[in-house]
């Protein structure tokens, strides 16, 4: 992905939700993750919180390439669907559509965060729960598996980078492993609509 001039990183932090209803499925404890994209075809996905049950943290951050264009459209935005996992299949557990404009702050320059906490829908169309989001604009920076990808978990960069320091520690060479080979993308992550 070749960046375009004047091009900004929109840097998502999904924080955490509260009064997460169960899937129909039984599900002994709630485990969750959740799934981020603003392209179907590229999405990313959070650690799974293990212990929060029904009130999960995750504080992951991801990293969007977007143009300016993109961030002045009222109707820009991204998905999120937040999945339980499950014995033999994850199971969604409800969704969000989160309209960048209603996040990002029009008075303060967008450099600071800002939050919002939006609710959850259910399979239903019921709203049961909370997501709590973070948003801020930053200008785009240079990291050299950056320019590969549309997007990137922070966490997965920071493994990226840890990873390298230690192979130049160790003198090997670092085109062996590119991040887009261990990017999680749509292949490897359940469908909002698997459970449909």
């Amino acid at each position: 992905m070749v960046s375009s001039p004047g091009t900004k990183v929109l840097e998502i932090n999904l924080i955490s939700a509260q009064d997460l209803q169960r899937p129909k499925a039984s599900v002994r404890r709630l485990k969750t993750y959740v799934v981020i994209w603003m392209d179907p075809s590229y999405k990313l996905r959070t650690q799974v919180d293990q212990i929060g049950g029904n009130n999960p943290t995750w504080n992951d951050r991801f990293l969007f390439r977007v143009t300016p264009e993109y961030l002045a459209s009222v109707t820009s935005g991204f998905s999120v669907a937040i999945f339980a996992v499950g014995t033999f299949r994850d199971h969604l557990v409800g969704t969000v559509r989160i309209l960048v404009s209603n996040i990002l702050s029009t008075v303060e320059p967008a450099m600071k965060p800002c939050f919002s906490a939006v609710q959850v829908r259910r399979q239903s169309g019921r709203f049961q729960g909370v997501l709590n989001v973070g948003a801020r604009v930053v200008d785009e920076f240079y990291f050299p598996a950056w320019h590969k990808v549309p997007a990137i978990g922070l966490h997965d960069l920071m493994l990226k980078v840890e990873k390298q320091r230690r192979r130049n520690k160790l003198g090997l060479s670092s085109g062996e492993n590119s991040l887009s080979e261990s990017s999680k993308t749509t292949s490897s992550l359940p469908s909002p609509d698997d459970d449909r």
